[in-house]
């Protein structure tokens, strides 16, 4: 949709009112509750509560105390949630399917009275110890709260501070888990309250999921029982995976979904026949988004290559991970993709294919997440490979062929993208190919798993513990394909080719840069190759010991810092908590519902205008979180230092991890709108009401488009442009 400039006082669209705003990412997921509750009223509770988590895009309800789900109605749900008051319809048969959706990769979390309970009121048929976390007891009753934190960093723990289990605190009696299975948190009485294992996409929680809000002696629904159901979903839940192809030999699709399924970090892998005479165009784009990340590869010629090219760059916009493989990057004429794939979505530039033995070869960055426990490659006698080692602007080698061909390869620009310069099918498909034995699965799991989950880098000018705690909390989160420490900031300047292969960069000081200057240029040079940087206190504001402890140069100069040079005031330390949530909803605030910023909560010593829009704020009015007007970056206004490492800083059992994650991986996809000032999805009406008042103050920074710290005609001419284009990309 698109307008001319005249007019920009009239009346807003209707449909720019409705319509909801757009962030890149991938998708949202699906879960369903399989229940014998019983009464609405407490369904709707826990539906209602894990829906107001914002993370999911749908939670719908199965009533198993009159009828049990089929496979086929589960597959459609990433997870389920299984919890019962009164008896099931069929626990043997429940139990049976409930088995096989595990073992076909999806989550399952299972709560009282399912875990402990009266006879029978657990799954029966092949749901024997092996899928459960938790061994079934009878019921405790009586006040309990949260107890001990076997694993403080553990996922289904974030943001977990508080738990009260309400007068009846339904829990199991006995406190012996499963062999395999590892407890995560305790009653306060020592029950177990948290398990997870022995498979991988289980945990077991030992509470009842319906909260106060309907029956007064259920867990207090002030407290964290929802972080606890919705952190558990999630923990159980792995990506889903589409294999676009057009395989050849026979048998070569049954042996990459195979190869895939053996590394045990997928839930549905399922394929797409795009080959000429047999096969289908293209997916459609709804279609694609049911997927995090698509594999793409061919050995026959595509039935419609330009559909196909077109539908997957959709894909690629709108968030979707794709990794392409020979020879859809390699081969004869018309083999790659088409359409306006084959514009700047290209990595590796299409060309013949090599052939002959080869192996794995030199590993360029050793710590990116693609090659991670990659130890051997053996591509077989045949070894498919692009001839060619040249990339399309933008593109990064991270491995070679033994013969220094390029293996596989990412985009500075798109980091939902992802080459891989070998055939999927293995010697087990064809004995000319990779030899199965080696690691090649992992490396087609590897990079459609970075595709999805961003790469990040910290490099701070903190000492330890806080930057080694700091990466383990982000790991344990599991949002993140890898997450590798920079030399210290004061003591060394990372290179732009040590930047370029994270999505984005986390900085933060409490001690002056080695080179303040340089730190800022090469910042500046990442930002603009396609990455994005995250900023934290001391690096957003000024500190009277560190002068020098935020990026200079181009950084200050051309306008990528958010708080202007010279806005801020020395920092304040005083105690501060979660404040407002400032405009609509957004990513880097989802899922946030208490954060304490401790005795010594490092933040700006004022409230500057910034060039941007803040997210978050202090309880005290003080920017919390930020959002840069035009560039990929986001501003934290804390420290990240927890009361992990400094007992006065920020409560580490509160949503510190959670928005320094959400704005990381906010960061790594976003597509900046420059003229949204309001933050609506739209550059329209409103936002032209706010920009006037910008242009008119010419010495203005929330107008800023430029980086030039004023808001002036050239500003007006991005406006402009943004407003005749009316949504955001």
């Amino acid at each position: 949709m698109s307008r001319s400039i005249a007019g920009l006082l009239g009346v807003v669209l209707a449909t720019i009112l409705l319509a909801a705003p757009a962030f890149a990412g991938p998708r949202k997921h699906r879960v369903i509750i399989v229940d014998s509750i019983g009464t609405p009223a407490d369904r709707n509770d826990v539906r209602s509560k894990l829906l107001s988590t914002g993370l999911f895009e749908a939670v719908d309800l199965f009533d198993a105390s009159i009828g049990t789900p089929s496979i086929a109605a589960l597959r459609p749900y990433d997870a389920a949630l299984v919890t019962n008051l009164g008896p099931w319809s069929d626990r043997n048969a429940l139990g049976n399917v409930l088995k096989q959706y595990v073992d076909e990769g999806f989550g399952v979390v299972q709560t009282t009275f399912t875990v402990n309970g009266v006879l029978n009121s657990d799954l029966g048929g092949g749901w024997d110890a092996s899928y459960r976390s938790i061994v079934f007891s009878s019921t405790a009753t009586g006040t309990a709260t949260l107890g001990t934190l076997a694993d403080p960093n553990h996922p289904i723990l974030n943001g977990v501070s508080v738990f009260n289990g309400g007068q009846f605190s339904l829990r199991p009696s006995g406190t012996t888990l499963t062999p395999g299975a590892t407890l995560v948190a305790s009653w306060s009485d020592g029950k177990p309250l948290v398990a997870v294992g022995p498979k991988i996409n289980r945990a077991d929680l030992g509470f009842y999921p319906v909260s106060s809000d309907v029956q007064g002696g259920y867990w207090a629904s002030n407290t964290d029982g929802v972080k606890l159901l919705a952190n558990a979903l999630m923990y159980v839940i792995r990506p889903r995976i589409l294999v676009v192809h057009s395989f050849f030999p026979a048998g070569a699709e049954t042996d990459v979904v195979a190869k895939l399924r053996s590394t045990n970090l997928f839930s549905a892998i399922d394929t797409f026949n795009a080959k000429a005479l047999v096969g289908s165009d293209a997916p459609t784009l709804d279609e694609l988004k049911q997927y995090d990340a698509a594999l793409v590869s061919n050995g026959d010629p595509w039935k419609n290559r330009d559909a196909l090219g077109n539908v997957l760059a959709d894909y690629t916009d709108w968030g979707g991970g794709v990794v392409v493989t020979t020879f859809a990057n390699a081969g004869v004429p018309n083999s790659d993709l088409g359409g306006r794939f084959s514009g700047d979505y290209r990595i590796i530039e299409f060309g013949p294919s090599a052939s002959g033995a080869a192996t794995l070869g030199s590993i360029v960055y050793s710590e990116h997440p693609i090659v991670a426990g990659v130890a051997s490659f053996d591509g077989g006698p045949n070894a498919p490979r692009p001839l060619g080692t040249s990339l399309a602007p933008g593109g990064l080698v991270i491995a070679n062929w033994s013969d220094g061909k390029i293996l596989a390869a990412a985009s500075t620009r798109r980091h939902n993208r992802a080459d891989l310069g070998m055939y999927p099918p293995s010697s087990d498909a064809r004995t000319d190919l990779w030899v199965a034995g080696t690691d090649g699965a992992r490396l087609m799991a590897n990079a459609l798993l970075y595709t999805i989950r961003p790469y990040v880098g910290i490099a701070f000018s903190h000492s330890e513990p806080i930057p080694g705690n700091t990466r383990t909390r982000l790991l344990a989160s599991r949002r993140f394909s890898g997450v590798t420490l920079l030399s210290p900031l004061q003591s060394a300047t990372p290179s732009v080719a040590a930047l370029l292969p994270f999505g984005t960069v986390f900085a933060a000081s409490n001690a002056n840069f080695l080179d303040a200057n340089a730190v800022g240029n090469n910042f500046a040079d990442y930002v603009d190759a396609g990455g994005s940087v995250v900023l934290g206190v001391f690096s957003v504001t000024n500190n009277v010991n560190f002068a020098n402890s935020r990026p200079r140069g181009r950084w200050i100069t051309q306008g990528y810092d958010i708080t202007p040079e010279g806005a801020t005031a020395s920092s304040t330390s005083t105690a501060a908590s979660l404040g407002a949530f400032v405009g609509p909803l957004h990513p880097v605030h989802q899922f946030v519902r208490r954060f304490d910023g401790g005795a010594s909560a490092f933040r700006q010593g004022n409230n500057p205008l910034l060039r941007g829009r803040r997210l978050l704020e202090w309880s005290d009015g003080r920017m919390l979180a930020s959002l840069h007007s035009f560039r990929r970056r986001v501003d934290l206004g804390f420290h990240p230092g927890s009361s992990a490492e400094i007992a006065t800083l920020w409560n580490v059992r509160t949503d510190g991890t959670t928005i320094i994650a959400n704005a990381l991986h906010f960061a790594a996809f976003m597509k900046p709108c420059p003229g949204d000032f309001n933050g609506d999805g739209f550059v329209d009406d409103t936002d032209f009401s706010l920009f006037a008042g910008y242009y008119d103050t010419l010495i203005e920074p929330r107008g800023d488009l430029t980086g030039d710290n004023n808001t002036e005609d050239a500003d007006f001419s991005v406006f402009a442009q943004s407003y005749n284009e009316l949504l955001c990309p």
